[in-house]
């Protein structure tokens, strides 16, 4: 369950980013809108957060999904971005 969000600005940034197509792999949203902060809105431990990042793939479905939730992003459309940052996809690029 995500806290109650408040607006931030690194959020709004990441989500503008991410509509304009300029967000790559999933990690690059994380350059913008801070991994410790996301995991302390997610109540997960960061340093946990940070090691899927490595691979995005190990995340669940409903962690990609609050994730999406909390920065305001299409949760398909984030979904379809961590699959691309898998790195077996990667190679395929």
């Amino acid at each position: 369950m995500i806290p109650e969000t408040t607006p931030n600005k690194k959020f709004d940034k990441a989500k503008l980013l991410f509509d304009q197509g300029l967000i790559n792999e999933f990690k690059d949203l994380f350059d913008i809108a801070p991994y410790s902060l996301i995991a302390k809105k997610l109540n997960t431990s960061h340093i946990r957060f940070k090691a899927k990042l490595e691979d995005p793939t190990s995340l669940k479905i409903s962690e990609v999904d609050e994730v999406a939730k909390l920065l305001n992003i299409d949760s398909l459309a984030l979904c379809a971005l961590v699959l691309k940052s898998h790195p077996r996809n990667k190679a395929s690029n």
